[in-house]
């Protein structure tokens, strides 16, 4: 991945209407020399208020206060801390900061946690080159479980089925002892899963690897053949399960990390390709297990869904696609259980970014909080933006 660096605090306060009574407000945007920049993970609130994502060029996690104020609150930039991450954060009941990064003192990856005074605190450093069977590479995101249990996905590793390893689900216990819940064999029951995984309430988890299954995947160009994907349950008993193989076309491909799951039991999730021309798709797995595609992106609507989806009380799902929309530079999207689509806001490439690469954060009131990691002004360079969307 190569990018330039970037910096500097520029914090935009305008507020850019839209119809339908939304507000749409860029909290941070990054594109000074000397700020990093290109936030491709998801955001996160702490129970003060406060507002945590990820830089990749540089490697940082950034921190937007409630009055606004954009710092550099733990720079990950190589060595034994981590660097490049990328996936969604995690935030526990007393403030702490969970994470993922590449890098570190194995050189496979690192799952960190952060104090709210910004100290660092390495929970597992992952072993090995590519070459090895060892676990490497976390990927998409943690979820924290019950009595300080971690549980998450490592890419590549393990089988050497899958060129540089098929990739597993593991679980960290409160003493930092690694458990390996599922290694991926690349065959049917998938391969490179991505989290982060879901629990319903009897401690089933849930997720998706982007490839393997029994379906070959022209769609997936990166390693034709492989599979389109997988959604999977993992029980408490450690049974390993495929809730549905992805086919390609109609059915969706290359599903994203980050279900949804409400309180029916049910599942929704996105599928990067597939539907219509290759937009991609959205996803319902219900609790028996039915499988259906609920709805397939046109372009006007964005195209290419990232996952990291979110709800209401009503049921309303809420996500972003990367390209698609007006300009072709990714959308904000509700989706109604009537199985209607609105566009909630269509990327310009202005101060308001473009290409959302993670999916959204909902708090309590009802408000949708995103990145976007470029966008196109006069200024070089231009390393996206942090935004808050009312609905």
């Amino acid at each position: 991945m190569t990018k330039a660096r970037l910096a500097a605090l520029f914090l935009l306060t305008a507020m850019l209407p839209l119809a339908h009574a939304q507000t749409f407000k860029v909290l941070h945007q990054f594109n000074i020399e000397g700020d990093p920049a290109f936030p491709e993970g998801s955001v996160v609130l702490d129970h003060n208020g406060n507002l945590f994502g990820t830089t990749t060029l540089p490697g940082a996690v950034f921190k937007i206060d409630r009055t606004g104020k954009e710092s550099t609150f733990f720079n990950l930039n190589g060595g034994s801390v981590g660097e490049f991450p990328t996936g969604a954060l995690t935030v526990d009941a007393d403030n702490n900061v969970y994470g993922i990064a590449d890098g570190g003192s194995g050189g496979s990856g690192v799952l960190y946690k952060l104090s709210p005074q910004g100290q660092e605190t390495i929970l597992f450093a992952f072993q090995g080159g590519l070459h090895t069977t060892s676990p490497k590479e976390p990927a998409g995101g943690v979820l924290l479980g019950k009595n300080g249990n971690i549980f998450g996905a490592a890419e590549f590793g393990n089988k050497q089925l899958c060129q540089i390893g098929c990739g597993s689900i593991f679980r960290l216990d409160a003493a930092g002892n690694m458990h390996f819940l599922h290694l991926f064999t690349g065959g049917a029951d998938g391969a490179n899963p991505i989290g982060p995984l879901v629990q319903d309430p009897e401690g089933n988890l849930y997720g998706i690897t982007q490839s393997g299954g029994n379906h070959s995947c022209p769609e997936f160009l990166e390693f034709p053949g492989a599979g389109c994907g997988v959604v999977f349950k993992i029980s408490p008993n450690l049974t390993f399960t495929v809730l549905h193989t992805f086919a390609g076309g109609a059915d969706g491909a290359i599903p994203q990390g980050g279900l949804l799951l409400d309180s029916n039991g049910n599942l929704f999730g996105t599928a990067l390709q597939g539907g219509i021309a290759e937009g991609g798709t959205i996803y319902e797995v219900t609790k028996d297990g039915t499988y259906s595609v609920v709805h397939r992106f046109a372009q006007a609507e964005g195209q290419n869904p990232n996952g990291g989806l979110v709800s209401d009380a009503a049921g309303n799902i809420f996500g972003s696609a990367q390209i698609g929309g007006d300009q072709n530079l990714g959308t904000i999207f509700e989706f109604a259980p009537d199985g209607s689509m609105k566009v909630l806001h269509n990327f310009q490439g202005l101060e308001d970014g473009a290409v959302p690469l993670a999916g959204l954060f909902r708090d309590r009131a009802g408000h949708l909080f995103g990145t976007s990691v470029k966008d196109f002004l006069n200024q070089f360079p231009q390393g996206g933006s942090v935004f808050v969307l009312t609905p």
